[in-house]
Order: structure tokens, then sequence, then C-alpha cells
């Protein structure tokens, strides 16, 4: 059930709600601002920069990839929202993100050495092998989403060398 917020404001010119007292008075009400002028002044540059045409144009098609999600998927791999974390365990998981999010997997060889910690070849190599991967799927997935890569699957089709599986063909049954 809705509640009017007026109707628990006391009325007359004695009220503690302005817009009561000015209602009492016959007097205009003006708002206060909701935000300080300096609140207003600071984030203005980044609401006119986040609302230019050019920025709004290129999401309208919601192509765009969120590279903060990703992060955050990262992050909370490390450190799962479901288990109590605190903010030394949470915090440690974002630097080890970001740092794996921006260098790859290799990044946490470097941590290792830094903190003395001694690792294996297996360790090395499982890294690396996680970076090479990481890599292969940022190119491939660049690539599906290009030019060149829907050029390539529309020639592929025409020519009849694409690797999709036909579960049914005209005359297939002939």
């Amino acid at each position: 059930m809705l509640v009017n917020v007026l109707e628990n404001c006391p009325p007359g010119p004695s009220s503690w709600c302005s817009w009561q007292v000015a209602k009492a008075t016959n007097k205009e009400y003006t708002h206060k601002p909701a935000l300080h002028p300096d609140v207003i002044k600071a984030i203005t540059p980044i609401y006119q920069e986040l609302s230019k045409d050019d920025l709004l144009n290129r999401c309208l098609g919601g192509y765009t990839q969120n590279a903060n999600e990703s992060l955050n998927a990262l992050i909370w791999t490390l450190a799962p929202k479901i288990t109590f974390s605190g903010s030394k365990c949470v915090e440690s998981a974002v630097n080890i993100a970001s740092s794996i999010f921006n260098h790859g997997y290799s990044s946490i060889i470097l941590m290792m050495n830094t903190m003395n910690i001694l690792i294996g070849p297996i360790t090395a190599n499982i890294c690396e092998a996680l970076d090479e991967e990481r890599i292969s799927t940022a190119e491939r997935r660049s690539f599906e989403a290009t030019k060149e890569g829907r050029i390539s699957r529309r020639q592929s089709k025409l020519t009849g060398n694409d690797e999709e599986e036909h579960y049914y063909e005209a005359g297939m049954a002939d």
C-alpha cells in the first residue's frame, strides 16, 4: 500500500515540513538542491562524457563488452559471494584478479617470487598454458566479431566448406 508522504507532514505555518509551511503561507515552494554544488561540479563532466552521441550510438546494438564484468567474475571466483570473506581476503582477491586480468597468469609467478615462494616447472607450465589459452580465445572471439570473420564464414558456406553439422537436408531420405 502506497502512502502519500505529505500526509505524514503536519500542516500549518509552524510545521517542520517546508512544503507545508509554503502551502500554509501561500508562498511558492522551491526544492532544495539534491546534491551539493561541489558534487554537481565534479560529476557534470563525467555525465557529459558518458552521454555523448558517439558513445551512445556504439551502445545501441548492445554489442559492447563490459570488461568490468569480466574482472568482477574473476574476483568473485577467488572470493565467492556465497561465502563470507573479510576485507583483507576481498582486497587480496581484487589485487590478484587485476594482476591476472592485466598481465595474465604469469603475474602469479612474479608474486610468488616476490614472496620468496619457490615454484616448480609444473606451475610455470600451467601459468604459461593458461595465458596462451586466454590469448587464443581472445583472438578467436575478436575475429568472430570482425568483418573479416563474417566474410570468411560466408565464403565457407558458399563453397560448401562449412563445418556445421547438418541433421537434415532436402532429399536426404531418398
